[in-house]
């Protein structure tokens, strides 16, 4: 399946809180100034919006009947319940975003990259991390849009996942945004410049 245009895909994933969504618009910001043609697909979800997320832009937000007639008509590349929620990967936009030679980014968690690894074996992977546990709680609770308990079970979440990184290609640190940007920058376009990525 479009094997000459995997190398194109690039498979995000992050502990909640890790900074991996505002890399990402940091990299497309970066990608559109030096006019790289790159898309980021848009995943679906049955979870509730968060204050100031757009559906279509942040997530197609769907009910869970609509979800589950999507996975009947194997719409999904890959679907999973994560923190209580359904979130799944469409085909049709990487495989056409890939088809017109866009670099396809893709955010998604641990569980649903492996899968689309196996399907895209030469895709690129990118684990982000943040700096410790600890760092993660501190910038999950100043975030402000999470409840105690669920902060908990991110945090929980996050030891396991982190345990991940180790199947993923690239591993990126998130100690300092400007850092790690210029890294992922080097990674997705092979220049060291990281001058105008925001």
């Amino acid at each position: 399946m479009l094997n000459s245009q995997e190398k194109n895909l690039y498979i995000f994933t992050a502990p909640s809180g890790a900074g991996k969504t505002t890399l990402i618009k940091r990299l497309i910001s970066y990608a559109r100034k030096q006019q790289h043609k790159v898309h980021l697909c848009v995943s679906h979800t049955t979870r509730e919006p968060r204050a100031g997320e757009e559906s279509s832009k942040d997530y197609y937000f769907i009910s869970e009947e609509e979800f589950k007639k999507n996975i009947s008509d194997n719409q999904y590349l890959e679907y999973a319940v994560v923190h209580g929620n359904l979130y799944g990967t469409p085909k049709t936009q990487i495989v056409q975003k890939l088809s017109d030679d866009n670099k396809v980014f893709l955010e998604i968690d641990w569980q649903g990259a492996l899968d689309i690894l196996k399907i895209y074996p030469n895709a690129e992977s990118i684990f982000i991390s943040p700096p410790s546990i600890d760092h993660l709680r501190k910038r999950l609770e100043d975030r402000g849009l999470d409840t105690k308990e669920v902060i908990e079970k991110r945090i929980k979440g996050a030891a396991l996942e982190m345990e991940k990184a180790i199947h993923f290609k690239h591993q990126i640190v998130n100690i300092s945004l400007d850092t790690a940007t210029k890294n992922l920058i080097n990674i997705i376009f092979g220049e060291n410049n990281g001058k105008n990525y925001s």
